[in-house]
């Protein structure tokens, strides 16, 4: 008897070997969702993951060591959006902080002290001349970064992220959208880790529909 339960052990263990990619480790509605209606992405040719955060979230603050870390792995075929989530036009100067770095060259070093200025100094960021010193910090003048931050290009990227926030549906930060069309929000149960092995999951599943002609 203990011989034949071995056996038939092994023939389900190959037999969910065999069916490779279409035993999903995950399922939809328990660790992911299913957008209505898909986004579209905008780096064309790569699997697009985008975080959707907050520089005053905490939960954001912890995460980004770990983000980062996820990033510095990642395959050519896939590239992180980082997406400052605006639900409110209050939310907007911190958002285009992240716009502004980017413009200027100075998106890591800006990233990291705006991180730091309000959740280790407990700084407000609450006007301009407050965020013109985290720039003059890193080696921007006032007045480029005055330039920079009213720019059409910097109010064009704010607009378009709190568009996006809300045709992506987010809820809550962090959040993950795999290819604009997939969801992935922490849970109690599943952790930062568990997150970024659920978008490690739907990229392999992505790649694998776009190498069958599926996607």
């Amino acid at each position: 008897m203990r011989i034949l339960t071995m056996l038939l052990g092994c023939v389900f263990s190959f037999a969910v070997w065999a069916q490779g990619p279409s035993v999903e480790r995950y399922t939809q509605g328990v660790h992911y969702e299913l957008l209505d209606k898909p986004v579209k992405t905008i780096t064309p040719g790569k699997i697009e993951v985008t975080e959707a955060f907050a520089y005053s979230c905490g939960h954001c603050y912890n995460f980004e060591p770990l983000i980062l870390s996820w990033e510095k792995k990642l395959a050519d075929d896939v590239e992180l959006v980082k997406l400052p989530v605006i639900w409110r036009n209050s939310m907007q100067p911190l958002a285009r902080i992240m716009y502004t770095g980017k413009a200027l060259n100075k998106y890591k070093e800006v990233n990291a002290r705006v991180f730091t200025a309000l959740h280790k100094e407990r700084k407000r960021l609450g006007t301009e001349d407050e965020i013109a010193k985290i720039f003059e910090d890193v080696g921007v003048s006032k007045e480029d970064f005055k330039k920079t931050y009213n720019s059409f290009s910097v109010n064009t990227q704010v607009k378009q992220a709190q568009a996006r926030t809300h045709s992506m549906k987010i809820t809550g930060t962090p959040q993950m959208i795999v290819d604009g069309r997939y969801s992935v929000a922490a849970t109690r149960e599943m952790g930062h880790e568990g997150m970024l092995e659920v978008v490690d999951f739907l990229v392999e599943k992505i790649r694998a529909e776009k190498a069958s002609g599926k996607s």
